[in-house]
């Protein structure tokens, strides 16, 4: 079975790599991300301009009926070129119908595609740039990428500073979730909003072994993406009101609480200092995060 099912796709796969090499000779993005959100104006700024000096060079955002005018925060990086915003008022659940457009889409305007949200920041400790930490990998169909869960570190309310500097505690690492950086030519279906199918071979982790397994230690050293998951417990409130992107089913209060206090048992810098090692003190994103609140 296995055998017939590898020559059934051998048309696709032969087809994703002439797209590799037509890719390869164009004009192309190294990197993009591909992200829906609702009501996350105010961390929309601060987030963009995080991952575009990370090495992002473009965006791809669903914005599903955003009530806090998303617009004007994206409006300059629309006008510039780095943001795609697509107005994606799909029924409920709206995350992979989303996805799947943006594979079709833009599958052959960037190299990769990493796939993750708005309270979700990725780099790379070792202090490179994003499309140079994943040249090691081009021959996979894509790269699961360890990503660690964070708490509100004791804030009620949402502090004045950037998210990454203002949460600087985290779950244990045994408890850990992951997202995927694609090759958008390979992906033949999507699993979840965490992994996808291809039409040969499957993702792996940065250490070249897939990711789940019992008593894993998750690689974090090439790449990591740090899920701001509750910000401050005001904030986890609005989330839980504001629904789920990938599934029908409402949100629970009393659960949210309970895993959110699990979430703050370790001090993490690693997001504060990815976030100094990129933007610093730069005045324009402070300002923008100011007037966004």
């Amino acid at each position: 079975m296995a055998n017939l099912k590898s020559l059934l796709r051998s048309p696709w796969v032969l087809h994703a790599r002439a797209r590799d090499r037509r890719i390869a000779t164009a004009p192309h993005v190294p990197l993009a991300i591909c992200a829906i959100f609702k009501d996350e104006a105010p961390y929309l700024g601060d987030w963009v301009a995080f991952h575009h000096a990370a090495g992002v060079g473009r965006f791809y955002l669903y914005n599903n009926g955003s009530a806090d005018k998303p617009d004007a925060v994206l409006r300059p990086h629309v006008e510039s070129g780095l943001v795609r915003l697509i107005d994606w008022s799909h029924p409920p659940p709206p995350q992979l119908p989303a996805y799947r457009h943006c594979i079709r889409t833009f599958a052959d305007e960037a190299r990769w595609i990493a796939f993750i949200d708005i309270d979700e920041f990725l780099f790379s400790p070792q202090g490179v740039d994003l499309p140079q930490a994943l040249r090691p990998y081009e021959d996979l169909p894509g790269v699961i990428v360890a990503s660690p869960f964070f708490g509100s570190s004791g804030h009620a309310e949402r502090p004045a500073a950037a998210v990454p500097e203002a949460y600087t505690r985290r779950a244990p690492l045994t408890r850990i979730s992951a997202k995927t950086i694609a090759n958008p030519r390979h992906v033949r279906a999507i699993r979840n909003v965490h992994t996808f199918k291809y039409w040969q071979g499957d993702a792996l982790g940065t250490d070249r072994r897939p990711l789940a397994g019992p008593d894993r230690v998750p690689p974090l050293d090439v790449l990591r993406l740090n899920h701001y998951w509750s910000r401050s417990l005001a904030e986890l409130h609005a989330k839980v009101a504001r629904g789920d992107a990938s599934t029908r089913s409402p949100r629970n209060l009393d659960w949210h609480l309970s895993f959110e206090a699990g979430l703050n048992a370790e001090e993490d810098l690693s997001g504060r200092d990815a976030w100094r090692r990129l933007l610093g003190a730069v005045p324009e994103v402070g300002a923008g995060r100011a007037a966004s609140r």
